[in-house]
């Protein structure tokens, strides 16, 4: 399997310079974070509000000032708590930028192990005293620095990254063993059927095609779904093919049950009803808010 075609099709930063940073502010009755994965390193940290953030299969309950750390390759995704907004800033590097390129020891010693999960470090990061706290404060800086644009301000932020990462190796500790391979192999199984998702989301999709994709019955791979990812197939599939469709809505002008047919659905009011469901209003008044905030 070609794992490239699942990954999230953004590119961070470029190759010379393999850093991004992002800003997002997601109203509460809208979707925070997809489901997806790449093989950047990412810190996400939350500003304002509260969000749950899974990452593989564990989920971790984040509030304003806390962070979030997602290893190379790892899927991950999020969802609001309560009825308020919630913000968060995103920095995506690749661990590339931690390289000489060359036969570089600091990179052997302290960075390949957390890529090759050899060495355990924390995914949440709590503000508590210590390294924590000050891997926080550092993280605050990165994102200072980029909103600041001062001068030669991809150093500080390549320098405050090498930091961060030295937190991280502070409070982790060598992995007793590797992750299960039982654990792998579903993830991986996971990962082939969102890529046949992703690929063919136009077209109708049977469960039975998925199910056999996962070398599964139907009945199990739809309790192994859900248990994955928190969504039935169903609603995986709805929820991604509204996505596409709002990224249409966005960029043209075409018709609503174009768009609705471009993303696989056959029924006009089923299209209105599971846009809504995701972000709290129909596809027209959707496309109206993007003419009247442009």
């Amino acid at each position: 399997m070609d794992k490239s075609l699942l990954k999230e099709a953004r590119k961070h930063g470029n190759p010379i310079y393999p850093v991004s940073l992002y800003e997002i502010t997601c109203p509460a009755d809208e979707p925070l974070l997809d489901l997806h994965w790449h093989d950047e390193l990412e810190l996400l940290l939350v500003t304002e509000g509260k969000a749950v953030f899974r990452v593989d299969l564990q989920d971790y309950e984040l509030q304003a000032g806390e962070a979030i750390f997602v290893n190379s390759g790892e899927l991950h995704s999020g969802y609001i708590v309560g009825e308020a907004p919630c913000s968060f800033y995103a920095v995506v590097f690749h661990s590339s930028l931690l390289g000489s390129g060359s036969i570089d020891y600091l990179f052997d010693r302290y960075i390949s192990p957390i890529l090759e999960r050899r060495y355990e470090v924390p995914a949440h990061l709590r503000r508590e005293p210590g390294p924590s706290m000050e891997l926080l404060a550092m993280l605050d800086q990165l994102f200072a620095v980029h909103h600041s644009e001062q001068a030669a301000s991809e150093l500080t932020i390549k320098g405050l990254l090498f930091g961060i990462m030295a937190k991280l190796v502070t409070l982790g500790k060598p992995s007793v063993r590797v992750k299960p391979e039982q654990e792998g192999f579903r993830i991986e199984r996971l990962k082939t059927v969102i890529e046949y998702i992703e690929q063919n989301y136009a077209e109708p999709i049977p469960l039975q095609k998925l199910a056999e994709l996962a070398r599964m019955s139907e009945s199990y791979f739809c309790r192994f779904f859900k248990r994955m990812t928190t969504k039935s197939p169903i609603e995986y599939m709805n929820s991604y093919r509204v996505q596409q469709a709002a990224s249409r809505l966005r960029q043209s002008d075409a018709k609503i049950m174009e768009v609705a047919l471009d993303v696989g659905f056959n029924s006009l009011s089923y299209f209105n009803t599971v846009f809504r469901q995701r972000f709290g209003c129909t596809p027209r008044e959707y496309r109206r808010r993007l003419q009247e905030n442009a």
